[in-house]
């Protein structure tokens, strides 16, 4: 076998080694000495991809925060529609004084379950009813920041309260009982509102992140998996072409044999 044929049959089963190599594993590229560039790319894709997926990540723990936070607001806002339907009892002039006490302790239960809400709304043991609004910042990416905090409930049971001592027998800690319970409720619209927005302002970052996160995948995937149509493709090609050629130097050799004995 002469010097360039095994030179091209080395060529060849080196190519062939490559691209099984490819196939296996399903990546165009396994080690820098394929494409140095390439890779590089890749890795720096990589990166940006991870990035994404922590945001995402965060996001949707911020969502989940937000409604746990917005599902507290409602049922706390469910007790103080009925204290305010209670409160319109009691001023009526046919409800009894006995009427009015049975009345007055319905409304001091109800507090005292609007407080135990304000206390077990939490995530991760973050209180979001019972602080003094405390930064609950969410970030959704390197420079990206959605502002989000905790509310304070506590004190508009306080201000309710207040007025419920006298309540049975003094008509204006009645109406200020009630004007009291309907502030509160503004106020716990207003928290669940700027709950909400926060979470609306998530779910748009997290569609643009997942998009984003799409992409760069796709770009990556450009670059590193393995088109197996065109490797199997030059696989056999190659196979074939060291076939051949084994069997051009097993004739060659034959000859040279044939050749060597007729002069011997």
């Amino acid at each position: 076998m002469d010097i360039n044929t095994n030179n091209n049959l080395n060529s060849i089963s080196n190519t062939q080694n490559s691209a099984l190599e490819r196939i296996s594993t399903g990546l165009a590229i396994n080690k820098a000495s394929d494409d140095s560039s390439s890779l590089s790319i890749a890795a720096a894709l990589g990166s940006q991809r991870s990035t994404m997926y922590q945001a995402l990540e965060n996001i949707n723990s911020g969502i989940a925060m937000s409604n746990i936070a917005q599902g507290g607001l409602r049922e706390q806002s469910n007790i103080l529609n009925e204290i305010n339907t209670l409160s319109l009892q009691a001023m009526n002039g046919t409800t009894s004084a006995e009427g009015k006490e049975a009345i007055k302790g319905q409304i001091s239960s109800y507090l005292d379950q609007f407080d135990a809400i304000a206390q077990s709304t939490n995530y991760n043991g973050e209180q979001l009813l019972a602080g003094n609004q405390q930064d609950l910042s969410i970030v959704t990416g390197d420079d990206s920041i959605i502002n989000m905090q905790s509310e304070e409930t506590a004190d508009i049971s306080q201000n309710i309260r207040s007025f419920l001592d006298d309540f049975t027998v003094n008509p204006n800690a009645m109406s200020n009982l009630f004007d009291a319970t309907k502030a509160g409720m503004g106020k716990l619209s207003e928290f669940s509102s700027n709950f909400s927005a926060s979470s609306n302002q998530m779910e748009s970052s997290g569609r643009t992140a997942i998009a984003s996160q799409t992409s760069l995948a796709q770009a990556s995937s450009n670059i590193m998996e393995v088109d197996y149509s065109r490797e199997v493709t030059d696989f056999s090609k190659n196979n074939l072409m060291a076939q051949i050629g084994l069997l051009a130097s097993t004739q060659a050799n034959a000859v040279q044999q044939r050749s060597v004995s007729l002069l011997s």
